[in-house]
């Protein structure tokens, strides 16, 4: 198998299990690393560096996200360089990484003395240590969840590969590493058209065939299943019901199963694909079934966690379920159910407030969010932070002001970030004039730690239980 399909888990786990991303969509248009980097870079031996000049005519650049406090991202050095020295002397590839200190929940800051000890050992770049407010920006954009992580970039800008971390072992330890070398950049399969990887045809239950061609205009679903699995059948129930549903509405819509079954409503893959499949499989890292990924009529995910939409969306009625750059948190939908509690979250109360107010505090938001969605799509991953509106009341909402401290919904808007993985860290705007040069400003001190940082409040274990029971 292809050894960036897996990605290993660091052994003292200093972040956590990297997440599927629920989006992974890329974007054309040349990506000014002085805006990703900022304007210098650093350099051992020789301090900051213009980071346009050391980065210019570079078709490849890597962001090597680590710490220095990390025993594993220490260990992973020793291969790095080798496998750096062995890319650009002895295959002629043209690349350059640059390391970032990951921003990690519950760990201090990097301090500079062992920034500079570290990167020592580096022949290549860094952020420099000041700059920690584009640490964390990086971090969050990249979602990075585990270090080390090493995310392949173009001269774009745009995702090549979001870890090609086992790919350095893997030149360094296995018998066909230099092989394998030779193959740098090693793209991403799930970048790819997902359309061109189905195959010709299909089978339906009656042993009939379509044609890929009479699949154009639809979303589809690519079903991992087993039809012999207790938890893959009972789903299948859930789906079927849905799958009916939306054919009856006349939505375009289609499944494609991994797995033959004479009940089947939808279509399958042809017995004799094996190759087909495992390219699927390995393209969206399998691991367990069920598992379900929604593309787009042109081939691209919409998402990969079709297996929860379809549980809590049972009538469909957000299909097709593409990920939009704002929403609204009194009627939550099911792609980004879950998301609150993993990633940065800001949200504009304003249930309180007249309409005019409510579509001016969306106004505002749009293009910040809009901002935040389309740098998650260059970085081939999941938006590193999530936008709501709040603009009817509901127990999400009521829950969320109860949390905050914020009391009662008023007759302005009140702006609050949630930063759930930190701790249940939170921070609330001191002001009433929200519009987008506000939120940005907002952002922007939240990156340089000068806002307030407070915590949610819990509840006692009675409310807790009766909530848990309703």
């Amino acid at each position: 198998l292809d050894p960036l399909q897996g990605r290993e888990r660091s052994e003292d786990g200093e972040v956590g299990l990297l997440r599927r991303a629920r989006q992974t969509h890329t974007m054309s248009g040349v990506n000014d690393f002085t805006a990703m980097f900022g304007s210098t870079l650093y350099k051992d031996g020789v301090g900051e560096v213009g980071t346009k000049a050391s980065l210019k005519d570079k078709p490849h650049v890597a962001i090597f996200f680590g710490a220095a406090w990390s025993g594993s991202c220490k260990q992973f050095m020793t291969p790095l360089v080798q496998v750096y020295k062995k890319l650009i002397e002895e295959k002629g590839k043209q690349l350059e990484i640059v390391y970032v200190p990951a921003t990690v929940p519950g760990r201090p800051a990097e301090d500079e003395t062992s920034f500079k000890e570290l990167m020592s050992m580096m022949p290549w770049l860094g952020v420099p240590h000041h700059r920690k407010s584009v640490h964390k920006k990086l971090t969050r954009r990249f979602q990075v969840r585990q270090i080390p992580m090493l995310v392949l970039l173009d001269a774009d800008g745009k995702t090549i590969h979001r870890d090609i971390t086992p790919a350095v072992t893997h030149i360094v330890e296995d018998h066909d590493g230099d092989t394998f070398a030779d193959q740098f950049p090693w793209a991403e399969k799930r970048h790819s058209n997902i359309k061109d990887m189905l195959g010709e045809s299909f089978v339906k239950s009656d042993g009939s065939t379509v044609s890929i061609s009479e699949l154009e205009g639809k979303y589809i679903g690519i079903l991992f299943s087993a039809t012999w699995h207790w938890s893959c059948r009972r789903f299948q129930q859930m789906l079927d019901y849905m799958y009916e549903k939306l054919k009856s509405e006349g939505k375009a819509f289609e499944i494609i199963d991994m797995d033959f079954s004479e009940e089947m409503q939808w279509l399958a893959m042809p017995e004799r694909s094996f190759a087909e499949k495992q390219k699927l499989g390995e393209a969206f890292r399998v691991e367990q079934c069920p598992m379900l990924v929604i593309i787009d009529p042109e081939g691209n995910v919409v998402t990969t966690e079709g297996t929860e939409i379809v549980s809590k969306d049972t009538d469909g009625e957000c299909f097709p379920w593409t990920p939009k750059p704002l929403y609204d948190l009194s009627t939550l939908e099911p792609e980004i159910l879950g998301e609150m509690n993993d990633t940065v979250t800001c949200v504009v109360l304003c249930e309180g407030c007249d309409d005019a107010t409510k579509a001016a505090v969306s106004e505002a938001m749009m293009p910040v969010a809009a901002e935040a969605f389309e740098a998650a799509k260059a970085s081939g991953c999941e938006a590193g932070m999530l936008f709501f509106t709040a603009t009817e009341t509901s127990d999400v909402v009521y829950q969320l002001r109860m949390s905050c401290e914020l009391g009662e919904a008023t007759s302005t808007p009140q702006l609050v970030m949630l930063d759930i993985p930190d701790s249940g860290a939170y921070y609330v705007f001191d002001g009433d004039n929200i519009d987008s040069e506000m939120m940005r400003s907002f952002i922007e001190d939240y990156d340089d730690e000068k806002l307030e940082r407070k915590e949610l409040q819990e509840e006692d274990e009675e409310e807790e239980g009766a909530v848990e029971a309703a």
